[in-house]
């Protein structure tokens, strides 16, 4: 990406090789969605097919989805999308 452009801009939803700005009771977290082999939790690369991949794939700026993980189900806000 060049110097000056904006990685928040031309996404409207969720897909992969999105990244995406979520909101939840931690605070404010920056991912990309990327294919299962692509994926490193610690990089803030997840899977497509995580539960938290499977339940922003779709997703806007401005929804609010519910996260279904073996933890227990959690609400995530969509922030931002983009590239």
């Amino acid at each position: 990406m060049s110097a000056g452009v904006s990685p928040w801009i031309g996404v409207d939803a969720v897909e992969i090789g999105s990244r995406v700005l979520v909101r939840d009771d931690d605070g404010e977290h920056e991912v990309v969605i990327v294919d299962a082999v692509d994926a490193d939790a610690s990089a803030g690369r997840i899977s497509g097919d995580s539960p938290l991949g499977r339940a922003l794939i779709g997703s806007a700026a401005g929804d609010r989805v519910v996260v279904r993980a073996p933890s227990g189900r959690r609400a995530v806000n969509v922030v931002q999308v983009g590239r």
